[in-house]
């Protein structure tokens, strides 16, 4: 448990401190990576009480809500918003706080709380609470306190006194169903004190600057736990003044810029969110210039967006948008449909509250002090199509979206339970006893469930809505996955276009390169709607729910019918243009003074490494080895070239050297160049310093320590490029240049062919196009090939080449962008081909012949399809928000360097069996249906089953079903249906069954159609992307 910080929050007696009195403490940095996390929320509302309870007791408390982390971070929520936890006799739900620094026992302890913290962290979910400052309990201990303390003295000053009740005259009752006065009297005191909320709620005197330095001292407890944001209640209340309505004072803004300056200056990536109810010019200032609240609620919005639901017209939505303000931008609209208090309608016209509590509140126990206390649900009369409606307008209007707890759900609420407890009943998991929620006697619950026959737990629960593809809560988690994808939604900027419907809303959301479009019918009636989308003319709007391109934009005006309550959501993608599209360069310039089958190798057959010491060149002579020197660190000079290269042992790493001094003929050779291998911390070659070679003065040897291990190509790890991009800083290379074991097979200069691209064609990465038989490189064929260019836009034949060259540039892009804890997993592979893609790098191929490839002892072609496929599918997974955006196929400069003759073809070679792959096929379609039936759609498995039974010599894999196999391991992968090491070894027999109608067709009509084959098998993963795009965003709705 957490020691509170030694102040006088806990002392008998306030005294004046500095931070010389307070004692130190070591600051959290934010779990958050992103100083703008908050911009991109899913904030999920709930209270501890209500969630979960361990000990059935009756109450929800941290262990129960521990329980249930893995639910919310399913659903997709982010950030998790925590009502009040702290002691307090709870007259107002926790509001009413008499202990800052600890937790109600009925919810747990302290230690239960950080266990809590770090659970949610590790799910990557950050947590808010509540910070309620304005006031008090009556019974805090300051209050106590400052009640027998004489007038004047700091104790007392904690709190504002008056002998009278005359002071702040004209300030509004907030509470005025219950309160008649703002003042109260206090016997024990002898005075009034001042309370905005209830007459138990005293408020604090922030004029005392010791309240100020007490509240930071409780602002840090929480945030040195790792708390990632706090919420601060009331906020426009905290100074008081005669003559104004004591809210929204310049003092007080005063009073936040202290308290964020501080939260700056000692922590990182945390927030403040500001509770101010009032018109939006006048919470616009709670921002300040980006120094004060980060963000802030807009409360006004949320009642006019039911008036325009209930009255059809969308004016009172484009109206309050119209008055609302630009804010800074490091700053946020938290953005609700309902919440843990009534449905406020402080902040609208007369006219306007009456309307709603005609329309939204018949029965008058349904209306609490200016406002509505129902839910979401009851309050759209649980119609699901208005409740998806407003649901999309939370999602795409700009702020970060709040979800109130069981609204996922469409829970109800007990308009005859008191004050605002008809809506924080507790959540309805399943239909067990008491919704799941506790074992406890049901009259030991804090507050009964709703039983009613259309809201209660049998109808409405969690469990039978997990169940349920097309339930409400289906829908919500498919929403919230759909708008994190975009941030556009919680960046980008907002404009309502002008429609001469106003049954129609629509609105632009732009973000960089990202423009959507949102239209929605807010009447019960089919409507159309014309746009004026003049300015995007040539754009294809692209429904993004289900992928469905529509018309191309054009002069005209653009004509839309929705159905009743119907919302769509476009992405405006920009055409391709033709000098978009790949190029070829056969007779390109890089390669006419590079003749790769003519120039004459320079190559030390006998240059050898010796052991690591300084020895004379006439020594090392007599020793049969090629001449090795020290070189002194000082006469390092800028580098060309910096090769990396990882040897299983000395012979390979002759080997490498070797093959390095012959593919650099004097038609082009790099001034100077460090060949970098790596060594073990300890081992005898680790602390020399570069070596030059004998014989190559432009090639020098350089033993390293990586920090981890460096698995070699063609699989780059993360730690390849931490290593790579050290070495070419220290190193002041231009390039950098990772070899595989099988680099002495590349055929002669190809390794200069690479280099050149990069070092004296600004090219950012250099890759080989193999020239291989038609019957090698299958896997990139069939899966590498022709996915990452439907999803990347990259038509890199063979995007996880073993061999390329890179800038240095973009080599320390690529580390910067790593996660440095990936180093040392092995499985943390990085696809240098789709980086330079996704980040605007350019790119060259060059055609290049390759000899054998060696395999390891003992290959498993399982083992590879698993380790390159699954490492594939993680950065699909990884990149969700690349791919699923507009991308042209990237320009790739295609360099031909072999000439027209003979040797430029691959050797010829003999057709592969195909009868054994068959054989595999058939073998696990009698074995894998199982797991077959959890990841293809029926459709496509049945066209398996049907292929399998086919005779051997018409066995004919079509390209569409081997796409959709493709699409629907990957969409299998992502929602975790099969174990994915099994799920991966499922589709093994699925390629085999692929590569031997691909060997049938190339070896029955020519080698000259495998390019053919290749290039229709890229087509069709191209076309049916909508198909993974549909499967990926709503996988639970999928209907095959």
């Amino acid at each position: 448990m957490q020691t509170p910080p030694a102040t006088g929050l806990h002392n008998d007696r306030i005294h004046p401190h500095n931070s010389e009195d307070r004692r130190v403490v070591l600051r959290k940095p934010g779990s958050a990576s992103d100083p703008l996390w908050y911009k991109d929320a899913i904030i999920y509302e709930l209270h501890v009480k209500a969630f979960a309870d361990s000990n059935n007791d009756g109450i929800g408390d941290f262990r129960g809500l521990i329980g249930k982390l893995d639910y919310l971070q399913d659903l997709g929520v982010t950030c998790i918003w925590v009502l009040p936890f702290f002691p307090s006799p709870l007259r107002d739900d926790g509001y009413d706080i008499s202990d800052y620094t600890n937790v109600h026992p009925s919810y747990g302890t302290l230690a239960d709380f950080q266990e809590f913290l770090d659970a949610a962290h590790k799910r990557g979910m950050q947590v808010l609470i509540e910070l309620v400052l304005n006031h008090t309990s009556d019974q805090h201990r300051w209050f106590q306190r400052a009640r027998l303390a004489p007038p004047g003295s700091v104790e007392r000053d904690f709190y504002v006194w008056s002998d009278t009740e005359n002071k702040f005259q004209g300030v509004r009752i907030i509470f005025s169903d219950t309160e008649t006065s703002n003042w109260t009297w206090d016997p024990v005191a002898n005075a009034y004190y001042w309370h905005r909320f209830f007459s138990h709620q005293p408020d604090l005197n922030f004029d005392n600057p010791l309240v100020v330095e007490e509240t930071l001292a409780v602002m840090r407890f929480w945030l040195d736990m790792g708390v990632d944001g706090l919420r601060m209640d009331a906020i426009p209340y905290l100074v008081e003044r005669d003559g104004t309505n004591c809210e929204n004072l310049p003092e007080t803004h005063a009073i936040i810029k202290k308290f964020r300056a501080a939260i700056d200056s000692e922590y990182s990536n945390r927030f403040v969110l500001a509770e101010a109810n009032q018109w939006p010019t006048d919470v616009r200032p709670y921002f300040g210039e980006g120094d004060e609240c980060q963000m802030a609620f807009h409360f006004p919005l949320m009642p006019r967006i039911y008036v325009a639901i209930r009255q059809e017209d969308c004016l009172p939505i484009t109206e309050i948008m119209a008055q609302t303000p630009d804010i800074p931008a490091n700053c946020q609209w938290g953005l609700f449909l309902r919440n843990h208090d009534e449905l406020t309608l402080e902040m609208v016209t007369d006219d306007e509250r009456d309307y709603m509590y005609l329309a939204y509140s018949a029965n008058p126990r349904m209306r609490l002090n200016l406002g509505i206390r129902r839910r979401l649900a009851p309050l759209l009369d649980n119609n699901r199509l208005r409740i998806e409606l407003l649901n999309s307008i939370l999602f795409s209007f700009p702020g970060t979206p709040i979800l109130y707890y069981g609204d996922e759900i469409g829970m109800g609420d007990n308009v005859e339970l008191g004050d605002r407890n008809g809506v924080r009943t507790p959540i309805q998991w399943n239909a067990e006893k008491n919704a799941g929620f506790s074992q406890a006697d049901p009259e030991k619950l804090y507050s009964p469930v709703i039983s009613d026959p259309v809201y209660g737990y049998l109808a409405v629960n969690v469990q039978e809505q997990l169940e349920n593809p097309s339930s409400l809560l289906q829908w919500t988690r498919n929403m919230i996955g759909l708008r994190k994808l975009f941030p556009v939604f919680g960046r980008g900027t907002f404009r309502i276009l002008t429609t001469s419907n106003r049954k129609v809303l629509a609105y632009l959301r732009q973000y960089g390169s990202q423009t959507v479009l949102c239209v929605a019918n807010i009447s019960r009636s089919a409507q159309p709607v014309l746009l004026d989308l003049n300015e995007f003319q040539g754009r294809t709007p692209v429904e993004m729910l289900g992928y469905v391109t529509f018309p191309k934009i054009t002069a005209q005006p653009y004509v839309l019918t929705l159905s009743p309550y119907a919302f769509l959501w476009f992405e405006l993608q920009v055409a391709v243009a033709e000098d978009d599209l790949p190029i070829r360069h056969p007779a390109a310039a890089l390669a006419t003074d590079i003749s790769e089958w003519d120039a004459p190798p320079v190559l030390v057959r006998d240059a050898q490494l010796v052991a690591p010491t300084v020895a004379s060149d006439t020594a090392l002579a007599e020793r049969g080895s090629a001449p090795v020197a020290v070189l002194d660190q000082e006469q390092r000079t800028e580098t060309d070239l910096l090769i990396l290269i990882e040897p299983a042992n000395r012979e390979e790493l002759d080997k490498g050297v070797a093959a390095i001094l012959g593919q650099f003929g004097d038609s082009f050779r790099p001034e100077r160049a460090v060949m970098a291998y790596p060594a073990r911390e300890g081992d005898p070659g680790a602390a020399l310093g570069p070596q030059a070679i004998g014989g190559a003065p432009w090639l020098t040897l350089l033993p390293f320590v990586s920090d981890s291990g460096w698995h070699p190509a063609p699989w780059h790890t993360a730690q390849t490029f931490f290593n790579a991009s050290r070495l070419a800083s220290e190193q002041e290379a231009r390039a950098v240049m990772l070899l595989s074991r099988d680099s002495v097979s590349l055929s002669r200069n190809a390794l200069a062919s690479l280099s050149k691209c990069v070092l004296t064609q600004s090219i950012d990465l250099a890759v080989p196009w193999y020239l291989l038989s038609p019957y090698e490189g299958l896997l990139s064929h069939a899966i590498l090939y022709p996915l990452t260019r439907a999803l990347y836009g990259s038509a890199i034949r063979y995007p996880l080449a073993g061999d390329l060259v890179l800038s240095a540039g973009f080599t320390g892009a690529i580390a910067a962008r790593l996660d440095p804890s990936a180093g040392s997993r092995e499985e943390s592979f990085v696809w240098p081909a789709t980086e330079a893609v996704l980040s605007g790098y350019s790119s060259a191929q060059v055609q290049i012949r390759r000899g054998h490839v060696t395999q390891p002892e003992g290959y498993d072609v399982t083992a590879l399809l698993t380790r390159v496929v699954g490492a594939l599918f993680a950065d699909i997974e990884a990149r969700a928000l690349d791919w699923q955006q507009s991308r042209p196929v990237a320009r790739i400069l295609e360099i031909d360097t072999a000439k027209a003759s003979e040797a430029a073809a691959p050797e010829p070679s003999s057709p592969a069996d195909a009868r054994p792959m068959i054989e595999s096929f058939r073998l696990a379609s009698s074995n894998l249906q199982d797991i077959w039936g959890q990841v293809m759609t029926p459709r496509t498995l049945l066209a398996v089953k049907r292929l399998a039974q086919a005779n051997g010599t018409e066995h004919t894999m079509p390209d569409a079903l081997w796409v959709r196999i493709v699409y629907d391991f990957l969409a299998a992968y992502r929602a975790r249906a099969v174990n994915r090491n099994h799920l991966l070894g499922a589709l093994l027999p699925l390629y085999l069954g692929w590569a031997a109608s691909y060997v049938l067709a190339i070896s029955n009509h020519g080698e000259e159609t495998a390019e053919q084959r290749i290039d229709a098998l890229a087509g069709a993963f191209e076309a049916d992307k909508p198909y993974l795009v549909a499967r990926w965003r709503w996988p639970d709705r999928f209907n095959p």
